[in-house]
């Protein structure tokens, strides 16, 4: 199944279907319109470094079993709500995609350093004139 640009495997991706609540009159009370999808991050035959990026983008959907769930109960017909489901996976797995930028490790200048120790210096010299002057 292809989700957005990824293709994962198919037994990764369940649906399960259930009466949903707000509005929609009967329906609401006769068809399982509610969609809750789960994404098993482990089967879906994505590689390692991508499957860690996609647990960190959808850490809020994340159970104790390693599956992504997502509820969508936003439109009264079964079929959007399914699609909804769908597209938020979709984003997730396209913000997974893009690599985090490395980070490069930089050095405070010597002008800096020097601003730092001045600051200490003379917060030292404050404190120890207050310490003289309570003898």
């Amino acid at each position: 199944m292809k989700v957005g640009s990824v293709e994962v495997h198919d037994q990764a991706i369940q649906f399960k279907f259930h009466l949903s609540t707000g509005p929609g009159g009967q329906n609401v009370n006769k068809v399982a319109t509610a969609v809750e999808l789960r994404f098993n991050v482990e089967q879906s035959g994505l590689p390692e470094p991508l499957c860690t990026r996609v647990r960190e983008r959808g850490k809020s959907h994340l159970n104790t079993a390693g599956e992504l769930v997502i509820h969508a109960t936003r439109h009264r017909s079964q079929k959007r709500n399914k699609e909804e489901a769908l597209q938020r996976l979709a984003n997730i797995m396209e913000s997974a995609q893009i690599p985090p930028k490395p980070r490069i490790p930089t050095r405070p200048s010597a002008r800096a350093k020097q601003v730092r120790l001045d600051q200490k210096r003379r917060t030292s010299e404050k404190k120890q004139s207050r310490k003289n002057s309570l003898d």
